[in-house]
């Protein structure tokens, strides 16, 4: 009995281990899902679904962008759209944060008001190369294709 009582903790013990290192091996996994973008003069504005299939909640806190053809760097912001005495402006933000296994919706006015502001010359570029840091120290690397993109105004 004593026996059997000692193998059942050690399964046990050796579970709770287990499941705590996963969670601490698992952290966050950010991706990047039904990204798009829409041109304006001189900016463009990068939206998609920020999801985390992770175990544990993250930050983005940076963002940088190349574009293609040419590997030029872009300035970049993450940005999210406010409403301000009636009227829709956007402002930068620090970080954009996502609980676990769950989704934030950077679709400016359509979402949650987040997105991506890229700055410069974007008319020529065919592909955005996205890097957005996480507070966690991670690196999420997605592109995002100008080809076909929606044109139109985009002020602050």
């Amino acid at each position: 009995m004593v026996k059997k009582l000692s193998i059942i903790l050690a399964v046990v013990m050796v579970a709770a281990v287990a499941s705590t290192a996963a969670v601490f091996a698992v952290g966050s996994s950010p991706q990047a899902k039904d990204v798009s973008v829409r041109l304006g003069s001189g900016t463009a504005g990068i939206f998609l679904d920020l999801e985390n299939r992770g175990l544990l909640p993250d930050c983005a806190v940076g963002v940088e962008v190349m574009g293609d053809p040419g590997g030029m760097s872009l300035k970049a912001e993450l940005h999210k759209t406010v409403m301000e005495n009636n009227v829709m402006k956007m402002v930068k933000v620090d970080r954009v944060c996502v609980n676990p296994l769950s989704t934030v919706r950077m679709r400016g006015a359509e979402g949650e008001g987040y997105h991506i502001m890229v700055f410069g010359d974007v008319e020529h570029i065919k592909v955005l190369h996205v890097y957005l840091k996480f507070e966690s120290g991670k690196v999420l690397h997605f592109h995002a294709e100008t080809t076909g993109a929606e044109k139109g105004e985009h002020k602050h």
